[in-house]
């Protein structure tokens, strides 16, 4: 599965840790300050996007 983290803190950083350790793919990262970053392009590289804002 391909993960997108919206959310870059404490809790994205901890989901991904067990993403990966589960054999998942963490495709993008994207924090606070890089919200213009988030395009439909780039959501489209994910199966499922996980927000933690």
């Amino acid at each position: 599965m391909k993960i997108g983290l919206l959310g870059y803190g404490k809790m994205g950083k901890a989901i991904e840790s067990l993403s990966l350790e589960q054999g998942f793919t963490v495709v993008w990262k994207i924090g606070a300050s890089e919200r213009t970053a988030l395009t439909d392009a780039l959501m489209r590289q994910a199966d499922v996007v996980i927000e933690f804002s």
